[in-house]
């Protein structure tokens, strides 16, 4: 299991649209990607689990990557906070 922590950096936080980008990342790559913000956690899969995260702008959301390619599965993730714009 690899992880990693990023910072939301859209302006809505992790709102529907972003949602949906992140779950159907998720769903395409081999790990199993959680999020995870405070004592929370979310199966990155589902947009709905994502979005009751409540994840507003600068909050900080450790990720998870259990299982085949975890490096790339986090890259892949990453680019959905690094961005600053969402997707």
């Amino acid at each position: 299991m690899r992880t990693a922590k990023f910072t939301v950096k859209t302006t809505h936080g992790l709102h529907a649209r972003v949602a949906y980008a992140i779950a159907n990342a998720a769903k395409a790559l081999t790990s199993r990607i959680t999020l995870k913000k405070g004592a929370q956690t979310a199966d990155a899969d589902s947009v709905l689990q994502i979005l009751m995260l409540a994840a507003s702008k600068d909050a900080e959301i450790e990720v998870f990557a259990e299982g085949g390619n975890e490096e790339d599965s986090l890259k892949k993730i990453e680019e959905f906070f690094s961005e600053g714009t969402g997707i």
